[in-house]
Formats: structure tokens, C-alpha cells, sequence
């Protein structure tokens, strides 16, 4: 799986996570911890959430992929430092130059490899996407895939809440011009007084009704059968409760 990928995506992940303009090296990569990891991971994915685009003025579409880019990448570099020292081993002491790609056949800008999960399950409690993927099911550009089509299923609160006669257009635009960084719709309006707690709940409850189950994206492009996505979820349910009650244990 990843130590087929080569050293060069790992310090691309490196400089689409930590930023441009630092010195990623072997030493680096030794040195990171994974809770350092995921803190500068998820003030990048805030940096890049797609529901933030309208507020930046930036396109949704583009928000998207970088927001994929940006989840790949932490992937990479999570599993590098926890499991994969063949790819610590062979990075060089300094992150190598961008390859340009061959003139006959251009790579799209910011395309990233897939690859499969071959190893055990994580030991923490999995959504069905995850499980599918870390049990070799689909692909982690399937997963990526899935996941951006669910929510592009899902019905933002702010229409939820237009469509109900809580807020008008007005209201919406003017939320979103206050949000803060990270800070996500519902949050902005009950700050700012246009929403109740009780009609927050309301909202995301009428929003998970909605939203298509994600098992539906493998069935409807043929990676899994009606029987295998009924079964795998019955695994998936089966392996929360054993970490649960693991949990418990201890």
C-alpha cells in the first residue's frame, strides 16, 4: 500500500500541510508526532472547507478538491510516521524538486495516486466509509469520492432553514458574511440571535433524515453488491461495539 508511494507525494503532503517553504527532510518526518500532525491537519481542513467558500469568495468546486488534497495528504503522512518507516527511511535530506509531467501525457494539476489499505483495523470505532476502506473494500479515492457526493446530498441548515420560514435570503448572506474561521452555520446564527438551540436541533435532525447513507454511492457504481454493503455494515456495527466495550474493560 503506502510504501509502494514514492518520497517525493510524501514531502508534496508535507508542504500541502505545514505550508510552502519549510525544509522537510528525514529528520523532519522523525520528528513529527501525530498529535502535532492533527492539530496543523485540522486547522488546514478549516482553512479549506468548502462551506467556507461563499464567505471567502472562492469557488466551491475548487474549495472541494483542496479540502480532498488536504485529507489525502494528512493520510499519507499519518500513516507514514505510525506504520510505514520504509518511506521514513527513504526520504532524502531534502524535499526533491517538482517533476514535470511528460509532454504526452500531462498530469491534471494536484492529482494524487490511489491506493488500497492492506493491514489490520484500526483500533477505535469506524464510520462505514472508514470500514470499508480499511477492510480492503474500496479504495481511498472511493472513499474521497463517496464522501464528497454525500454531501453534496445534504441539504445545507441554512435552506433547511429558509425552506421552514426561520430565516430569509437576507438573513443567510448575512450569517455567512460574519462567520468566523471554523466557525460553522448553525453556531453564527445562534451567536448572532437568529436561530434558537431548539431550532439548531430541529434543523440537524431534519438534515440527517435527509442525507442519503453513504453505502448507496458503492451500490449504485457497482463496488458493492446490496448483499456485501448489508453484511460489511453488520461488521462495522459488530467492531464499534467490540471497541466499546474494550473500553469498558479498561
Amino acid at each position: 500500500m503506502l510504501s509502494q508511494l514514492s518520497t517525493p507525494e510524501i514531502m508534496a503532503a508535507c508542504g500541502l500541510i505545514f505550508g510552502p517553504g519549510n525544509n522537510f527532510s528525514h529528520d523532519f518526518l522523525k520528528r513529527l508526532q501525530p498529535a502535532e500532525l492533527k492539530t496543523i491537519y485540522r486547522r488546514k481542513a478549516l482553512e479549506t472547507h468548502p462551506d467556507r467558500a461563499r464567505a471567502m469568495g472562492r469557488d466551491e468546486a475548487e474549495m472541494t478538491e483542496l479540502f480532498k488534497e488536504v485529507s489525502l495528504a494528512y493520510e499519507l503522512l499519518r500513516a507514514a510516521i505510525a506504520n510505514d518507516e520504509a518511506i521514513i527511511q527513504n526520504a532524502g535530506p531534502k524535499a526533491p524538486p517538482r517533476r514535470k509531467p511528460p509532454a504526452s501525457k500531462p498530469t491534471p494539476p494536484r492529482e494524487w495516486r490511489d491506493h488500497s489499505y492492506f493491514g489490520p483495523l484500526p483500533h477505535r470505532e469506524l464510520l462505514i466509509g472508514q470500514f470499508l476502506y480499511y477492510s480492503g473494500f474500496i479504495s481511498w479515492r472511493a472513499l474521497i469520492q463517496a464522501i464528497t457526493w454525500q454531501r453534496k446530498q445534504r441539504p445545507l441548515i441554512g435552506q433547511l432553514a429558509r425552506d421552514w420560514g426561520l430565516l430569509l435570503p437576507q438573513d443567510i448572506h448575512f450569517i455567512l458574511s460574519q462567520r468566523e474561521a471554523g466557525e460553522k452555520f448553525g453556531e453564527c446564527a445562534k451567536r448572532l440571535g437568529y436561530l434558537s438551540t431548539f431550532n439548531i436541533m430541529c434543523l440537524l435532525g431534519k438534515q440527517r433524515r435527509i442525507n442519503q447513507p453513504i453505502g448507496h454511492f458503492f451500490v449504485d457504481r457497482g463496488l458493492l453488491t446490496p448483499q456485501q454493503m448489508e453484511e460489511l455494515a453488520r461488521k462495522q456495527m459488530l467492531h464499534n461495539r467490540d471497541i466499546q466495550v474494550s473500553r469498558w474493560r479498561f
